[in-house]
This record gives C-alpha cells, structure tokens and sequence, in this order.
C-alpha cells in the first residue's frame, strides 16, 4: 500500500469493478470492503459495493448500503435509482416508488426511472397512475421503448383489457421481432379474446424462441385443449411436468386431457398428484368431476366439499353438489333437500342471474318433489338463457317437471 489511502481506495474501486464486470462478485466485494475501510466518506464505494452484494443474493446488506450512499450524498439520484429497483424486486413497492419520485425531482428526465415507477404502481393496483408513466416513458426512451410496451401489455392483460394488450405486444414486437415474452403476452390476449388459432400461433413462436420456458408451453397446453387437441395438449403437459414437476396446473389439465383421450385410469391419477401438490378448490373441484363422471358420486362429492372448505364462496362447487345430489343415476347418492340448499347458495352468489345454476335449482327442488317451483325456476333459466342449444335442454327438463317427474343425469 501507498501512503496515499484515497490513491489506494481509488486502485482497489477499479479492481472491485473489473471483478465485477467479470462476474467475480465475492473477489469484487473483497476489493470493494477494502477500499471503504480506507474511504468510509465515499458514496459510490457503497453503491458499488451493494452491486457487489446483489450478485451474491445478500440483497438485506446491499439494501443497507445504499441507505448509506444517500446519507452521505442526498443530492445523488443514482443511489435512490439503484435502491428503487432492489426495492422493487423486493416487492416494497410504495418505498421504491416514493425512491422514483426523489430521483425524478432531482432529474426530471431519466425515463428509465419512470418506467420503474410504472411498473410499481402497477404492481400496486395504482393502474391510472401506471399508465401514465408508461406511457411517458415510451416517448421519452424509444431505445426501451419494447420493454415499457411489454410492461403495458401485462398490466393491460391484467386488467382484462385484452385488445390493448394485444396492440401493446404487436408494437413492441415490431420494436424486437424475437421477444419470447411478447409472443406469450399476446397469445394470452388472443386467447381470452376468443381467437384460439392465433393464440396458439404466438404460443407456439413463443416456445420456439425459448423451448425451456414453461409458462407459454402450459399456456398453449390450455389453448389446444379448448381446440378439442387433446393429444397435443398432453404432450405440451408432458414437457412442463418434466421440467417442472411440482406444476399442479399442468398436473390437472394433462388429468382433464387423457380422459377426453379415454384414459380414465391416467386421469385420475393426474388429478390426485395435482391435489397432492395444491390441495385447492380447483384441484379438489377438478378431481369430483372425474370422479362423477365415472360414476363414484360419493367420492365427487366429499372432493366438492373439500373444495367449499377451502373456497366457501365458490358458486361452482356449489353447483355442481347440488346437480349431483339432485340427478344421479344411483338413488344412493340422491339427497334432494341438501341439494336445494346447495343450489340457493350458489343463486344467491350469483344474484340469481346465471341460467345454469337456475337450472340445477329447478332439478334440486323436482328431486324434493316440489314441481311447481321446478318448472317456475326453469322457466326463469330459459328466460335468461343465451344459448339455443341450452335453451332446448332446459325446455326438454321443463316437459319433465310439468309431468312430475324428476330429472336424471344419463
């Protein structure tokens, strides 16, 4: 060492960066605890150390070093900057949009900032906000300008605001033709839009362009299901579950899948391993309908009260006991009054406006032997119906109830 330490604090900083720009973070921090031991007074060792400490995944001591470099120059935006974003990934999103504000009063026109802020808001429900910054940052910085738009998209896609969703992704995949993200946010958005063959088009470039990504192949998984390609669908569940194997998700639609392909046995084992991993309402809802429809109405229905324990206001699962105690085949299964109770709770939390819940109501309370108020709420359901062919179906229960006989499921 010299007898000048800010000579040597200088040399050691340079080495901590040449570390660092090497990927060395633990020969970067050694450099970097050195030089401050000789400059404690000096802002950018911390900031520069913190870099350091992140690489490391000790984001608690980089965090602390960069309260230190405010303290010691309040005026610097770079430090609120860098402390903004690892607060962000921290999810403290209030204190790292509270560090962008600070950045943006001391330098109103650093874009990259705002778009951060963006990002934030978003992650806070603060969606107004969000897009005003986004689209601030848009105009101020074309060369991210990819990045902000994907950034739009998602929070639009969120918001089920799916056409903008879409136009966000199709300019920023003009921006950056081979963004994997941007192929998966719009093919979600083509997906809730309804128009699956393009869904599966995007998810399917998507995948292309990063073949170990799960989420875009679960996603086109989901897309080729709803198209009735069920063999291509389980495929894609084969590959996520070999990469990830704890994916209940991909676990309960390749379940759902090879029962359409008649592999009842495959199904259900599916299904059961998807409840083993996540034991929800839509796991334990998902495997009752397997059970049900293979005629083990019993187990369906402790598998829909599972589901109610862990989900007590779900109007499906509601639903869906009280069609099976109302109509099975087997009188074992039948219980007509817990059916209506069932079927009132699921109306009332649905404001006694969906046709199919409606419908299961009338056949609980034919099951009950009550035909007059069977037929009135069957006429209510086919009043509200907006599909023909259910219409239809609903009328043909509607003869039955009239005729005082119950309905069975066949």
């Amino acid at each position: 060492m010299s007898a000048d330490p800010t000579a040597d604090a200088r040399d050691l900083f340079d080495r901590g960066h040449a570390a660092l720009a090497a990927g060395d973070c633990r020969e970067a921090l050694e450099c970097f605890n050195r030089a401050i031991t000789l400059r404690p007074d000096v802002a950018a060792g911390y900031r520069a150390r913190a870099r350091a400490f992140v690489g490391l995944d000790r984001r608690g001591e980089a965090l602390a070093d960069l309260d230190r470099a405010v303290r010691l120059k309040p005026d610097d935006p770079s430090a609120y900057a860098e402390r903004a974003e690892l607060l962000f990934r921290q999810k403290s999103y209030d204190a790292a949009a509270a560090d962008c504000d600070r950045v943006l009063s001391l330098d109103p026109g650093w874009a990259a900032v705002r778009g951060l802020r963006a990002q934030c808001y978003a992650a806070a429900g603060l969606t107004d906000k969000a897009l005003d910054d986004f689209a601030a940052a848009i105009a101020a910085d074309p060369d991210h300008a990819a990045g902000y738009l994907l950034a739009r998209a998602n929070l639009h896609l969120d918001c089920e605001n799916y056409a903008d969703a879409d136009a966000d992704c199709t300019a920023a995949l003009k921006l950056d033709p081979d963004n994997p993200a941007a192929f998966r946010t719009r093919g979600l958005a083509h997906r809730e839009l309804g128009d699956l063959p393009a869904a599966d088009a995007d998810l399917s470039e998507a995948v292309r362009l990063e073949p170990a990504a799960v989420l875009a192949r679960l996603a086109r998984a989901s897309v080729r299901a709803s198209l009735g390609q069920f063999a291509d669908a389980a495929a894609d569940c084969d590959e996520v579950i070999r990469r990830s194997p704890g994916s209940a998700q991909a676990h309960t639609l390749r379940g759902l899948c090879r029962e359409q392909l008649g592999d009842a046995a495959g199904a259900l084992v599916d299904l059961t391993e998807a409840v083993r991993l996540a034991p929800s309402a839509a796991t334990f809802n998902a495997r009752a309908a397997a059970h049900y429809r293979a005629g083990r109405y019993a187990d369906a229905a402790r598998d829909h009260q599972e589901a109610l324990k862990r989900s007590p206001r779900d109007p499906a699962a509601f639903n869906q006991l009280a069609w099976l105690w109302a109509t099975a085949p087997d009188p074992a299964a039948r219980n007509g009054a817990r059916a209506k109770e069932c079927a009132v709770r699921a109306c009332e939390l649905t404001d006694w406006r969906d046709p199919a819940l409606l419908d299961t109501l009338a056949a609980a309370c034919a099951e009950c032997g009550e035909f007059a108020d069977a037929a009135r709420w069957q006429e209510k359901a086919i009043e509200l119906s907006t599909t023909p062919d259910l219409a239809a179906e609903y009328a043909e229960r509607l003869d039955l109830y009239k005729q005082g006989r119950p309905y069975r499921t066949p």
